[in-house]
């Protein structure tokens, strides 16, 4: 019997410093751009207008503990700290065999505050250059490596050209961000055609932690320190509006993929908009005829590292909403402890919810070159690997 397999749905690249250097030569000094502000703090992107995002050398500190104050004493080296596997496929792949998996779905990085660009047009052209590096890059092992694009939402026409292109490429699905532009939520009819390309095309809408349109989550600026630990609160707002608006119930095979929020209050978001929409009247008054539970667990994804409070609710929450991801090669991963991780957290799951957590979601949900084994083949290789 072979090792069972095992899928990380949540894995990145890290933009290197000369990923940038075309979008300088089209835009100068308004490009986003890799700069050393403060040598303590290692390299951060400069947005293009002084602004700066999240400290680069995070996305590099996979296995760093960062609760003994190692990761502040090598937060200066920067790229540094890259691991081969960051850059070069064969490398990546002898991580992933180290870390016990068999494939990764790779979202981006240092891109993740380029949505916050005001310059559409630099927006654009980030992320059409992105598109195409990354999937040069996943293209050398396209049973292994799986690219998700990155889109923009303001040019509706050029998104819907560039998720078709991405498509065309080879990506399985796209990147937008987790909260909305405060002036035009996802519950306006504005994005309805955008929507409606989505499902057609089958190409999931992946909201990953720290992509929103919005600063921080779209918490308010004094919350700023407290932004990591309630992430969950701005794109809770954004899966409530999606849902309550009717977007799902307009387009039934839309997918979003809530990513590295981790899943704990998940459950409890979903009984409070069911409660409200019980005893708001229903389907009489709250314009869906299903409750917000049922879109959740038909239209909605969420991956998870090492979060045992979703496990716990995950009956639920509905286990065929959820995704493990490992998170290669940050400072949240569990790289390389990822099985040691896995068994721990779902002790208390069966095989079958294990298999279908970390193998049967990602494989059907993206399309991935894995052949599904059956109900009880899963059930004794699950057994065997968390034994």
């Amino acid at each position: 019997m072979g090792k069972p397999l095992c899928i990380s749905s949540d894995s990145h690249i890290v933009e290197s410093v000369e990923f940038f250097e075309p979008l300088a030569k089209l835009f100068g000094d308004r490009a986003p751009h890799v700069v050393t502000a403060d040598p303590a703090k290692g390299p951060q992107l400069d947005l293009g207008n002084g602004k700066l995002g999240i400290g680069l050398s995070g996305f590099l500190m996979a296995n760093v503990d960062f609760a003994s104050g190692e990761a502040a004493k090598l937060a200066p080296r920067g790229y540094d700290l890259a691991r081969p596997g960051c850059y070069d496929t064969n490398e990546r792949l002898k991580d992933q065999d180290l870390d016990g998996i068999d494939g990764e779905v790779i979202y981006p990085s240092v891109l993740f505050n380029v949505y916050q660009i005001e310059d559409v047009e630099i927006v654009k052209a980030s992320f059409r250059l992105y598109n195409d590096w990354i999937a040069d890059y996943c293209k050398e092992k396209p049973d292994r490596l799986f690219a998700l694009a990155a889109i923009q939402l303001y040019d509706l026409d050029d998104a819907i050209i560039e998720m078709a292109r991405a498509k065309a490429m080879g990506h399985v699905g796209v990147c937008i961000p987790a909260t909305a532009p405060p002036d035009r939520l996802y519950s306006d009819p504005w994005y309805d055609k955008f929507w409606a390309a989505a499902q057609d095309m089958n190409m999931s809408l992946n909201m990953h932690v720290f992509t929103g349109a919005t600063d921080n989550h779209g918490l308010p600026p004094a919350m700023k320190s407290g932004g990591y630990a309630l992430a969950s609160c701005g794109v809770m707002f954004t899966c409530a509006d999606v849902i309550q608006s009717g977007v799902c119930e307009r387009f039934p095979g839309i997918k979003f993929v809530v990513t590295e929020f981790e899943t704990g209050w998940i459950a409890n978001m979903l009984k409070r908009l069911d409660w409200g929409y019980v005893r708001g009247g229903g389907a009489r008054t709250q314009g869906i005829p299903m409750k917000p539970s049922e879109y959740w667990r038909r239209n909605f994804m969420a991956t998870f590292e090492d979060d045992d409070l979703g496990i716990m609710t995950r009956s639920y929450i509905g286990t065929n909403t959820l995704m493990w991801g490992n998170d290669y090669p940050h400072g949240d991963s569990v790289f390389p402890h990822s099985q040691k991780v896995l068994t721990e957290v779902l002790a208390d799951c069966t095989p079958e919810e294990r298999y279908e957590m970390t193998v049967k979601n990602v494989v059907e949900l993206y399309n991935l070159p894995y052949k599904l084994e059956g109900p009880e083949q899963a059930r004794l290789n699950q057994k065997t690997v968390s034994a």
